[in-house]
């Protein structure tokens, strides 16, 4: 989850958003699951009409999945059982899948931290070889399950989970100096990256929607570094003049565009909620949020019934907040809330399933 800290502790935070837009329903690809199936959802906006598909029967996709990742119009779910890694690509556009099967074995020889694919190779991360803190990458050919090892670094604590973005897999690691290192791997010619050494300042990243890397130094003089994909090399630096204590690793939540952070706002707790939507400008160092709790409890008193809010992402191509919930009665039901950035609350579509995911567009 994002951590910002912000001069408020209480759960309407430092300014809330006016209600008055002309957004439109917007549309999107969900998926979610139920007691059983795992589901994709996606809703035409337009016409206000969803199309349903059950994923565990026409793909095998068990709800048991440990890890899902997204790369262009793919979305891998990946399994593990009998100490092998299997792996189900699913074309959220066309509606192919294909299943490799155990295609790699867990050993002590390569004691595996994360996995990461495109259409016809998996990168998976590894300490080893046994009793050893090297990190490497191994390289998976899908077709043939052959691989190759490239060395990362020596002597690591702990890796954090990747971003596989034009080609090249972007994670941030800790050695055991106690130092926060961020580097690529470049899946075309086979070679590690630059590594940039932020030495004991916790860093986070996502990628920014201009392209570039943006790490987030987190800490008393906390910042956010924008660096050129390719080389690493630092492009442009912005000051946050606030506490910031974002988790170490991607922000798979956040956006950046135009200057303006939009991510998951934490409520001080105890609250209803965790957190929320809210932006942050990078420029004039505001923090806005939107009324969430006013939301939810009119679409409690529609409902009849309490919600939890399950995922967020925030789609620039709609300037859109899109929040998935679930039903407080126990049952599998939930919906999607579509928020606009000025506070409105756009749409509510109910599904018979639980939104867990919101696939970019």
């Amino acid at each position: 989850m994002v951590l910002l800290v912000v001069g408020c502790n209480s759960d309407d935070g430092n300014t809330s958003i006016p209600t008055e837009t002309t957004v439109s329903t917007a549309n999107f690809i969900a998926i979610g699951q139920d007691l059983e199936n795992v589901y994709q959802y996606t809703f035409n906006g337009a016409t206000k009409v969803g199309e349903q598909v059950n994923l565990t029967q026409e793909s095998s996709i068990a709800r048991n999945y440990i890890t899902l990742r997204e790369v262009d119009d793919l979305l891998s779910f990946y399994f593990f059982r009998g100490g092998s890694f299997s792996l189900v690509i699913k074309d959220v556009r066309t509606g192919d899948s294909v299943t490799y099967s155990d295609f790699f074995a867990n050993s002590p020889e390569r004691s595996v931290a994360w996995g990461t694919n495109n259409a016809s190779n998996v990168f998976l991360s590894f300490f080893g070889p046994f009793e050893t803190r090297n990190l490497g990458i191994q390289d998976v050919d899908l077709q043939n399950s052959m691989g190759q090892d490239i060395t990362i670094d020596a002597d690591i604590d702990f890796v954090y989970q990747p971003v596989l973005f034009n080609d090249k897999v972007y994670f941030a690691y800790q050695d055991n100096r106690g130092e926060y290192k961020f580097t690529f791997y470049d899946t075309d010619f086979k070679v590690r990256g630059p590594i940039l050494n932020f030495n004991t300042i916790p860093i986070s990243f996502l990628i920014s929607e201009s392209g570039n890397i943006a790490i987030i130094k987190n800490g008393v003089e906390a910042a956010l570094e924008l660096y050129d994909p390719n080389t690493l090399g630092l492009v442009e630096a912005v000051p946050l003049m606030v506490n910031t204590a974002f988790a170490a690793g991607p922000v798979e939540d956040a956006v950046f565009d135009g200057g303006i952070l939009y991510y998951d706002f934490p409520y001080t707790q105890p609250s209803k909620f965790s957190s929320g939507p809210a932006l942050f400008d990078t420029t004039t160092q505001e923090n806005e949020l939107v009324d969430l709790f006013g939301i939810v409890n009119n679409v409690e008193r529609e409902l009849g019934e309490g919600i939890r809010v399950t995922t967020q992402r925030y789609d620039t191509t709609q300037d859109i907040f899109l929040l998935g919930y679930g039903m407080l009665d126990g049952s599998t039901a939930g919906g999607v809330l579509q928020i606009s950035k000025e506070g409105e609350l756009v749409a509510n579509i109910s599904t018979d399933f639980i939104p867990t995911y919101f696939v970019r567009n």
